[in-house]
């Protein structure tokens, strides 16, 4: 109960200790923990890892934001609660009309949860554009590397993978020109002193590459 409240009561977003009450309770069961009485004073310990990330999301939620920031929430679960909690952010995002940004290494995820896709390297986004366009039509040497690993459900599907050489450079010391040169199988020799500008490739797609001009 009290990490679900603590951001109600932190904004002072309640007049009365029944309507906290009531407002944490709504978001535990919406939340998947039902029914919510059962868990609103049982300790972390006591709770399961898909009922713990069950609770984090119900103490997002709680103050009806109109954007919630998740960065990594199923990295650390087991490949069937992690598909319930995703389950759960879709659900929130169509009923609650919530905007999720979705932080995370495995681009599959994204691919599912998010309607629009920013692919980032060394902390600057190479790439973005809708989803379907993006997973569809890769334009930079990195998306199209991340995009080349995702596993295909059909086990007779050719793909080649894309390995790239070397690795991350230091965040602290980055590369010279495109930071992502070092490591791309497309790379030019301008390519090390030219940071490339985004270039607008129609319907809200753009990607950072030389070999786009």
């Amino acid at each position: 109960f009290d990490i679900v409240a603590e951001p109600l009561q932190v904004n002072e977003i309640c007049s009365s200790q029944r309507e906290i009450e009531e407002r944490v309770t709504r978001a535990v069961s919406e939340a998947g923990l039902r029914p919510a009485r059962e868990y609103l004073y049982r300790y972390p310990h006591e709770l399961s890892g898909g009922q713990r990330q069950r609770v984090c999301i119900a103490g997002a939620t709680v103050l009806e934001p109109d954007v919630i920031v998740a960065d990594e929430p199923v990295a650390s679960l087991d490949v069937s609660i992690r598909n319930d909690i995703l389950k759960l952010m879709v659900e929130h995002k169509e009923k609650l009309g919530v905007t999720y940004v979705f932080i995370t290494h495995d681009l599959s995820l994204a691919w599912v949860l998010s309607d629009r896709i920013a692919v980032m390297y060394l902390g600057r986004i190479v790439e973005i554009g809708n989803t379907e366009e993006v997973v569809a039509n890769p334009r930079h040497p990195y998306t199209k590397a991340l995009i080349s690993v995702i596993p295909v459900p059909d086990p007779l599907a050719k793909k080649e993978h894309i390995i790239l050489k070397g690795e991350t450079p230091n965040a602290v010391d980055i590369p010279s020109g495109c930071r992502f040169h070092p490591r791309c199988p497309e790379a030019l020799p301008e390519c090390a002193e030219v940071d490339p500008p985004e270039v607008d490739l129609g319907g809200g797609h753009r990607a950072a590459c030389i070999r786009l001009k």
